[in-house]
């Protein structure tokens, strides 16, 4: 049993009844806070499950967690529920078995309790469930989707290919605030849909966004799709041009003393040059056509000689042919001479590459060089700091520098301006940041272990500034009032006087022995006062 000291009961006693309900309430107060501060310092951290839920998935959800004896939290909305940080990776596994939530798509675990007797059309129905639920588990995993509901039309088969029907899909999304999808990104989950269900074409697939915006293009729709992937292909060009130039001026200037900017349209065209020349300085022979006659006449005889020219008919052989007849010599020759030359030739296809740079354009802002001010400090104030723009030097050194990292070409139309201005500074220190840094990573390491920790510290500065000032004034004793004389009370008031305090006279003594210069200059005012009285 406790017992209470003897001076602390006694003081309480001491306190009239309005004080002694307000010490109780105090007390009673100060006691309470810290057990509560205890329970604080257990409860556990609770984190999301599941967010965005339908409502029948919410209540089945929760009517688990009751089942598991967990404890769990549910928003205002009613669509997100939370649970203890350390269990919720093992409730999602479990959740999971059970085939919840359901807003995401049954899987191919529906087949896991297929019932018996099930018709046809309830398994091709399921099937169809299925297919689309894997689709859209599948197509959640990208970082930029956060819901997904997927959609399949497939037609029954027919006997004649010219009766059958093309399957189609639309999937819908909903995407991070903040966070689009790329052409590309769009195109691999048409291609996923397409790839996944037979006999689906991709230009048979639809996505579109939860405001109803259509993403993907249809096969009729080459156009528009090729434009979009030459906008994108421009802004890679251009980004990685920036890059370039900007990881190039922070190794010369610093971190966040330069802005770069490039601007580099492209040429999508597809070129072909068919280009046919000829050389009139080179000839070469393309046919020859040769023909020789000659006719002899001696002694009267005529002898004709025929044949191919150029062969035996011009080579004499000995022997005669034709008539002999008359006399005299006669000779003729002919000769016939056709040649054909053709001029060289050449035919050339130039075929140019798409995507080429047509033109760049590159705008660089540079920040100049801050000085220490007239008093010398090399504190990071601005008010210590000067201004000074860099050199028309070293601004031409930069262009140079610039003009080698993008390819700089003037024939091309290329144009570079450098400017140098000065920056406006509201960047955080560098200590700040680290410091905000660090403590962000010890709450997130140690933020469960230091938690409880806090609330008993709490609960020690409640027990050492409350309740100790008040057992402390409690237990101090009671001044006793001063006893009256045993032979009553005093007769006057000068006698009443005479026990609480000192006479004049001896008040007198002890300020004329504390002050005694004052004292003196009192007396001399006293005695020439007298003195005029006399005269």
């Amino acid at each position: 049993m406790w017992i209470v000291p003897e001076s602390l009961l006694k003081n309480f006693q001491a306190l009239t009844p309005t004080q002694r309900i307000g010490v109780v309430v105090v007390l009673a107060l100060a006691l309470a806070t810290i057990p509560v501060l205890m329970m604080m310092g257990k409860e556990p951290t609770l984190v999301v499950l599941y967010s965005h839920l339908e409502p029948d998935d919410t209540r089945s959800i929760i009517q688990e967690l009751g089942k598991l004896s967990v404890s769990y939290e549910v928003g205002e909305s009613g669509n997100v529920i939370k649970v203890p940080a350390e269990r919720v990776h093992e409730l999602r596994l479990q959740l999971a078995s059970l085939g919840l939530p359901e807003s995401a798509g049954v899987g191919f675990e529906i087949f896991d309790r297929s019932a018996m007797g099930a018709t046809p059309f309830t398994q091709q129905m399921n099937y169809r469930r299925a297919l689309q639920g894997e689709l859209a588990r599948t197509i959640s995993q990208i970082s930029q989707v956060e819901r997904v509901r997927v959609h399949l039309v497939i037609p029954e088969k027919r006997l004649f290919s010219s009766e059958q029907k093309s399957a189609q899909a639309a999937v819908v999304l909903t995407l991070k605030r903040g966070n689009p999808l790329g052409g590309s990104q769009v195109q691999g989950i048409v291609h996923l849909v397409a790839s996944s269900v037979e006999g689906l074409e991709p230009g048979q697939v639809t996505v579109v966004d939860n405001h109803g915006k259509v993403l993907s293009q249809n096969a009729g729709d080459d156009d528009a799709q090729m434009t979009a992937s030459q906008i994108e292909t421009q802004r890679r060009v251009e980004h990685d041009l920036e890059q370039r130039v900007q990881s190039m001026l922070d190794q010369v200037l610093g971190q966040d003393k330069s802005v770069v900017r490039v601007t580099a349209p492209l040429e999508f065209r597809q070129v072909e040059i068919t280009e046919e020349s000829f050389d009139p300085n080179s000839q070469v022979v393309r046919s020859e056509n040769r023909s020789q006659e000659k006719v002899l006449e001696q002694g009267g005889s005529r002898r004709v000689e025929q044949g191919v020219p150029g062969v035996s008919s011009n080579v004499p052989s000995g022997q005669t042919s034709g008539a002999t007849g008359g006399s005299g010599q006669k000779e003729a020759k002919r000769k016939n001479e056709t040649l054909n030359y053709e001029l060289n030739r050449k035919v050339s296809k130039i075929v140019e590459p798409t995507g080429a740079i047509k033109r760049l354009s590159v705008a660089v802002l540079v920040d100049g060089t801050y000085e220490a001010g007239a008093d010398g400090k090399a504190d990071n104030s601005e008010e210590t700091k000067k201004y000074t723009p860099r050199t028309e030097q070293e601004i031409q050194n930069l262009i140079q520098i610039i003009k080698k990292s993008v390819g700089f070409n003037d024939e091309r139309g290329d144009q570079i301006e450098v400017v140098n201005v000065p920056f406006e500074s509201t960047a955080v220190p560098a200590g700040e940041e680290g410091i905000t840094g660090t403590v962000q990573s010890i709450v997130a390491t140690w933020g469960g272990f230091l938690k409880p920790v806090l609330f008993f510290v709490l609960g020690l500065l409640v027990i050492w500034f409350v309740i100790r000032p008040v057992a402390l004034n409690l237990s101090k004793p009671i001044s006793e009032p001063a006893l009256l004389a045993s032979d009553g009370l005093p007769a006057t008031v000068a006698e009443v006087e005479a026990q609480i305090r000192e006479t004049p006279q001896e008040m007198a003594i002890k300020m004329a022995a504390q002050n005694p210069a004052s004292a003196a200059h009192v007396i001399r005012g006293w005695i020439k006062d007298e003195q005029e009285e006399k005269v």
